[in-house]
């Protein structure tokens, strides 16, 4: 398997013999902008029976769509900027649930953490972040810190995580920016087996600074360069728009 220091131009030798990328695994895809390149990698033949995480956005990409019309996913949890936007349109072929983004991020951090499950505020409305029995065991489904009901919740794990970043160093550090920058960055913190990026930019000198390290190399499996660089647009003040708000 690639160390955080490889840097592979190869997609297929990128996901070849990961472990955590077989039938029933969960894939977390980071963005957008998505992982193209992995992404048409993974139209080839492989495990089936996947469970996606990923953004409401991603559900739009073509190569997605292909996995999932041929089978190769069987659920997805989609994260949507509000929870009024979850249940509507794209529609996919499998069964979807639907999270906020702030939902899906707090529940990988704590995966990610080790935390089985944990209390904050808001509702549950998934399965997949209801807690078990044995996790629901002598533990109150609702409780309430002053003015603040928080709710018992399963954290979120996946097993492979694929994201698209800015910019790696050689110890695969890597920037990434845009709205969907801390979910990415969950994801990779929460997989169990391994994170792999498609890059635009590897710095061949240098690492990058401690502030421009959204992802440490710790994390990363191996870095993909690609051609594609994508550019956020900024707000007046300077900062990436949120999930769903137009800059």
């Amino acid at each position: 398997m690639p160390t955080p220091r490889d840097i592979v131009r190869n997609p297929a030798r990128a996901l070849a013999g990961l472990p955590g990328l077989a039938e029933g695994a969960t894939l977390a895809l980071g963005g957008p902008p998505l992982p193209e390149s992995l992404l048409a990698r993974l139209l080839g033949p492989g495990p089936r029976g996947l469970h996606l995480l990923c953004a409401r956005a991603a559900l739009d990409s073509p190569r997605v769509r292909q996995l999932l019309a041929d089978g190769r996913f069987s659920g997805c949890t989609v994260a949507v900027p509000s929870p009024a936007a979850g249940g509507t349109e794209p529609t996919a072929p499998v069964p979807v649930e639907w999270l906020t983004v702030q939902e899906m991020t707090e529940g990988l951090r704590a995966g990610a953490a080790g935390v089985d499950d944990f209390y904050s505020p808001g509702e549950v409305h998934t399965a997949i972040r209801t807690p078990s029995p044995d996790q629901a065991r002598d533990k109150p489904a609702h409780l309430r810190l002053g003015p603040l009901p928080f709710a018992h919740k399963a954290s979120l794990r996946c097993d492979v995580a694929l994201l698209y970043a800015d910019e790696a160093d050689l110890a695969g550090n890597l920037t990434v920016t845009g709205p969907f920058a801390e979910l990415s960055a969950a994801m990779a913190h929460a997989a169990a087996s391994a994170t792999v990026a498609e890059c635009a930019v590897v710095r061949t000198a240098g690492c990058l600074s401690r502030a421009a390290t959204t992802v440490p190399g710790r994390y990363v499996t191996a870095v993909v360069p690609t051609s594609r660089h994508h550019r956020f647009p900024r707000r007046t003040d300077g900062r990436t728009p949120p999930p769903g708000e137009v800059p």
